[in-house]
């Protein structure tokens, strides 16, 4: 919210906002291989963004759980238990 509103400095730009902010949303391993990437190699918020979802959430990982997400069915669970296991497959993504 801050990084859009009047009340970020002036000369501060939204992926600088980002870049400082994003430390604090990771814990454990995240936070290591954060710390672990190479000097200078992020330079801008696009940068950390591709290589984050690259090392956390691979295309062939979001494609498996896309296909068991089309795939899914109730069988004999009850409603209450089918809703559940869709909606923990949904936020697995």
């Amino acid at each position: 919210v801050v990084c859009s509103t009047p009340l970020r400095p002036e000369g501060i730009t939204e992926d600088h906002i980002k870049l400082r902010a994003f430390p604090f949303s990771l814990q454990g391993a995240a936070k290591d291989w954060l710390y672990y990437l190479e000097l200078n190699s992020i330079s801008s918020w696009a940068d950390l963004k591709k290589v984050f979802l690259e090392k956390y959430f691979p295309a062939s990982r979001a494609a498996s759980i896309r296909k068991e997400i089309c795939g899914i069915r109730q069988g004999n669970e009850t409603l209450a238990e089918y809703w559940e296991r869709f909606k923990q497959l949904v936020s697995s993504c």
